[in-house]
């Protein structure tokens, strides 16, 4: 028994030898790939990748041809980019290169398509049958779509909205862009983290482009959601989305007086009112505002009232500046810088208030005086001394 079946192990052993030899002294041509039988989206173009091996065969020059190819249908070779009708294969080596083919008109899809692919050597050959089937490829479409639409900011912000564009067809499409915003709105389109402004790019088939949406609000906007339609376009394609800035608004301060000249006259020593106007033309309420002033040395200014609750928006709050120029101050233009400031530094105003200083009359009509009683003391003097 021991011995039968050392003799069963070695009639194995040489099966298994011997198909093993029968392999590896295969000599001659293939031509393969990897799905000979394939369902596609019918489209102008199908690629096939191709595979030809020489086994144990000299270096040689095969020709590729194809056969039984539908009428109106056209068939390239493809190899390093260019079209090809042999390729060149070393011994026990492969050369890779494809099928591009090209379907007719008349193609539909259901029915299979034949056609075989032909390897010729100089001592051998293969033939590769090809069974093709399609399926209607879906309508072309572009698609636009965004994770964020909606952002939040006041009229300074720049809200910027990422977009993708999406070519869903068999096509490299120029996609142009335009923008429905409300009056005042900026609206710039650039490729993403580009900073190039764009009306157009190009999307190739079957691709994806990200496209960055800047939008910049006039400084008055109010508090508000506004909507900014956007529109991409390539043809007969279109697609749109609605993007929405969310503005909580800000105040924008001014301060200037009620006929806009800022510029007056005062008296050394003497207070002199000032009326100034502080408006918001912005699109929120400023609050807590506070005035101040900075003045030449020894003069005092104070502000009737130096402290508004708030300055509404689209408003104007009347303030009274009290303007004290200091007694030893000399004839002559002086400059006084005046600021609000509302709570948190949010908006504030500045203006510069040019001061003409005059002095007293009092001190004209004292020296007239002076100058006269001189004048009398002189005259006196020359009567009653010139007689001598």
């Amino acid at each position: 028994m021991r011995y039968v079946r050392g003799a069963l192990v070695m009639v194995l052993c040489a099966l298994s030898l011997g198909a093993t030899a029968a392999e590896t002294h295969f000599k001659g041509l293939t031509l393969e790939t990897p799905y000979p039988t394939q369902t596609l989206q019918l489209s102008r173009t199908v690629t096939v990748p191709l595979t030809v091996h020489n086994y144990g065969l000299a270096p040689q020059t095969v020709d590729l041809s194809i056969s039984n190819l539908p009428s109106g249908w056209k068939a390239e070779f493809m190899g390093n980019n260019r079209n090809v009708g042999s390729v060149f294969v070393g011994s026990d080596a492969t050369r890779n290169v494809s099928l591009k083919l090209t379907p007719g008109a008349d193609a539909k899809s259901g029915p299979q398509y034949h056609v075989s692919l032909h390897a010729r050597g100089t001592v051998a050959s293969s033939t590769l049958p090809l069974r093709l089937s399609f399926t209607q490829a879906p309508p072309a479409v572009l698609k636009m779509k965004t994770d964020l639409p909606k952002l939040k900011g006041n009229p300074s912000t720049t809200f910027t909205y990422h977009l993708t564009l999406d070519n869903q067809s068999d096509d490299r499409i120029s996609v142009n862009l335009a923008a429905e915003a409300p009056q005042g709105f900026e609206v710039n389109f650039s490729p993403q983290f580009g900073s190039a402004n764009v009306t157009s790019l190009p999307v190739d088939a079957g691709a994806s482009k990200k496209v960055d949406v800047k939008v910049n609000l006039p400084d008055n906007a109010s508090g508000d959601s506004y909507p900014i339609k956007v529109v991409a376009k390539a043809g007969e394609l279109s697609a749109d989305t609605t993007l929405t800035a969310v503005v909580t608004g800000s105040a924008k301060l001014h301060l200037s007086t009620p006929d806009g000249r800022l510029s007056g006259s005062a008296y050394a020593g003497k207070t002199t009112p000032v009326h100034l106007v502080l408006s918001n033309s912005g699109g929120a309420p400023a609050h807590n505002v506070r005035l101040n002033a900075n003045a030449p040395s020894h003069w005092q200014v104070t502000f009737q009232p130096a402290d508004i609750p708030t300055v509404p928006a689209d408003g104007k709050v009347k303030v009274t500046a009290q303007m004290h120029p200091s007694e030893k101050s000399l004839s002559g233009d002086y400059m006084v810088s005046i600021d609000a400031r509302s709570d948190r530094g949010l908006a504030s105003a500045d203006a510069d208030y040019r001061v003409t200083v005059q002095t007293s009359t009092v001190w004209g009509v004292v020296g007239l005086v002076i100058v006269a009683i001189a004048f009398v003391v002189v005259g006196f003097a020359v009567a009653r001394f010139g007689r001598r």
